[in-house]
């Protein structure tokens, strides 16, 4: 996922997978506000916390939520059946992130009368754990419902054969379960519940509980809010309105170090991607934070964000140099079905040479030189010299175009790679076409007067021999398995195409020589409406990313394999390329889709709940601001 097209719902909430499991726990709290102003979330949890989620205030996050569109599509009678037999199932998908804390659905529909949060803690070396998880609900006026979950939780526990304690931590009357060890699992599981000042405290640490119990007082300075960090990302990001219905801040490296410390599931048969970007200084990208407003007058979601960096950032950090144009238009050849676009303005010719180091990381020492060394000396290759020869001729300019071609399966989408070039004299078409006649397997096709190189890897052919004493079956040496099955490029005007088949650079070159055909994707009704929109967000300043989704389009897919059960063969260019490089521990083979999309209805009969999105982020001195939004129907 790119960091930048965080999007909060048109990504989180359109994921079959994530959004029952965020609709499911956090979006049915019941409104109810207390008469006291209780702390904000930030200044309960701990400066050690590497990621939390806030709903300040309930009872306007509910009354926003039913009145968008998927507030709307989460309670349609369609989908009932989906969230009734799978409910188990998405309730296991949150243990995996490490909930372990009993509460259901209705626990917190009935709990809730305030603020709700819920947040991920790194611990110390010396704790009994490396992590903990742990959520504050403000359950004022709801001491009731609050009593008889706890009763409810005892029973439950129990059954499990936990082994049940009642502690006092800061005089306040603790429920402590210790569940059994599970076979091949070495870690303990103990959950804590306390209620202290109209709040219901639930963790699975007791260090945990100490400290949300201690900055109950207000009087602990060492809360998350009291970070030089947290003050520092706070002040880059707006806050219009009377309040956010949501707020959030993630440390994108440490959370994700955590939630895998959570899982317990080591690293097998595949380059370790996380302690690889940590270790070559990812960690420079200090934390991502923001706030949602939901059900505006024109937007189902707007949303802020700042991604802020440590200055200057490690080395191989600096291959994000997205500098700042004034416009990014996407070529006038685009089709009007396209389902998304992202336009990127990246700086590649300073960029390229710092991926040295992770491509290193990845594959081994010297891997970087030697392949650039490869393509310019190899008496048997392009001989190609990319510094010389590629990089100076190559604009800032990059676009992600995205189609959907049905009738829907797993190859359904096409994407295309687009980069403008400053070649006025044309030498790129030449260096392409020693690059095509060098490599195997290649095919040039031209097509109305533009030169296409079509590439294909075809599989091993077995070689007979026959010695007299009968024929022996062997295969040819093995080579290194191409990132790539089939692929296609191209110089059309000024722009580079890297396609996933020659098919769809032959009909953007239709497009693009037909001028009834240009233009058409910003004509389409939705797509100018974004277009506007994101003109009035970025008030024409520079801007470094431009990101325009059309969801009832760009999510078909996804949907209707998901309910075939056929999601996880779904597999893009880059998803593709990068299980190559890391050589994932299923060997490639297609995952088994966990949950069950049998019972949700086709695609067409809830279609008109998605609307468009954009995005756009701009480049600033320690980062990078980001505003994004869902269209209002």
């Amino acid at each position: 996922m790119s960091i930048f097209s965080l999007s909060f719902v048109s990504r989180a909430g359109l994921s079959c997978r994530i959004a029952a499991a965020f609709a499911a726990v956090v979006l049915s709290v019941v409104p109810a506000l207390g008469q006291d102003k209780p702390l904000p979330a930030a200044k309960l949890f701990p400066a050690d916390t590497q990621a939390l989620f806030s709903l300040p205030h309930s009872e306007a996050f509910l009354a926003a939520w039913k009145e968008t569109q998927l507030g709307k599509l989460a309670e349609d009678p369609q989908l009932k059946d989906f969230w009734t037999t799978q409910q188990k199932e998405i309730q296991d998908r949150f243990s995996e992130a490490g909930w372990q804390l009993n509460l259901e659905i209705e626990d917190i529909q009935e709990l809730s009368g305030g603020q709700t949060s819920l947040g991920w803690i790194l611990r110390t070396a010396e704790a009994s754990k490396p992590f903990s998880i742990a959520m504050i609900i403000d359950v004022v006026n709801r001491s009731v419902p609050a009593e008889s979950f706890l009763k409810r939780v005892d029973t439950e526990l129990k059954a499990k054969n936990a082994v049940a304690n009642t502690i006092t931590v800061s005089g306040v009357k603790v429920f402590q379960y210790t569940l059994p060890k599970v076979a091949g699992d070495t870690r303990s599981h103990e959950a804590f519940y306390g209620l202290s000042k109209d709040q219901l405290l639930a963790t699975d640490d007791l260090l945990t509980m100490n400290e949300l119990l201690a900055a109950q007082s207000g009087a602990k300075k060492d809360s998350l809010a009291d970070s030089e960090l947290y003050t520092r990302v706070q002040a880059k990001i707006p806050n219009e309105g009377d309040h956010p219905e949501m707020e959030y801040f993630v440390r994108p490296i440490g959370f994700a170090k955590l939630l895998r410390s959570i899982s317990g599931k080591p690293i097998k048969n595949q380059a370790d991607i996380l302690l690889i970007l940590d270790r070559e200084g990812f960690g420079d990208l200090e934390c991502l934070a923001g706030n949602v407003q939901i059900s505006t007058d024109t937007f189902d979601f707007f949303h802020h964000g700042y991604l802020i960096a440590k200055q200057p950032p490690a080395k191989a950090v600096q291959i994000l140099d997205f500098p700042n144009l004034q416009k990014l238009e996407t070529p006038e050849w685009i089709n009007k079905e396209t389902a998304s676009v992202l336009s990127l303005s990246w700086n590649i010719k300073d960029a390229f040479p710092k991926f040295q180091t992770i491509v290193d990381a990845l594959v081994g020492p010297g891997t970087f030189e030697g392949m650039i060394e490869g393509i310019r000396d190899d008496p048997q290759g392009p001989q190609i010299d990319i510094f010389k020869e590629v990089l100076p001729y190559l604009s800032t300019e990059l676009y992600v175009i995205t189609e959907i071609v049905k009738p829907i399966s797993p190859d359904s989408k096409q994407s295309m790679v687009v980069l403008r070039l400053n070649d006025p004299t044309m030498k790129l078409p030449k260096v392409l076409d020693r690059y095509g006649k060098g490599e195997p397997d290649s095919k040039p096709i031209d097509f109305e007067g533009t030169r296409i190189w079509s590439f294909e890897n075809k599989p091993e052919t077995e070689i007979e021999l026959d010695f007299g004493g009968g024929k022996d079956t062997k295969k040819k040496p093995a080579e290194e398995e191409p990132l790539l099955d089939k692929w296609a490029i191209t110089i059309f005007g000024e722009y580079f195409i890297f396609a996933s088949d020659v098919e769809t650079i032959k009909e953007a070159i239709q497009r693009g020589k037909n001028p009834a055909m240009k233009s058409l994707f910003e004509k389409e009704s939705d797509v100018a409406k974004v277009v506007e929109m994101l003109g009035d967000v970025d008030g024409g300043e520079g801007k470094s990313m431009v990101q325009i989704t059309r969801s009832d389009r760009a999510f078909e897919m996804q949907y209707e394999l998901f309910r075939q059960g056929l999601l996880p063969q779904s597999r893009s260019m880059m998803a593709t390329i990068m299980d190559k490089i890391l050589k994932p521990k299923n060997g490639g083979q297609p995952e088994i889709q966990k949950l069950n999309g049998a019972n949700l209805p086709p695609f067409a009969k809830i279609q008109h709940y998605f609307t468009a999105s954009g995005g756009v982020v701009r480049t600033e001195k320690d980062g990078w601001s980001v505003q994004s939004f869902i269209m209002k129907k």
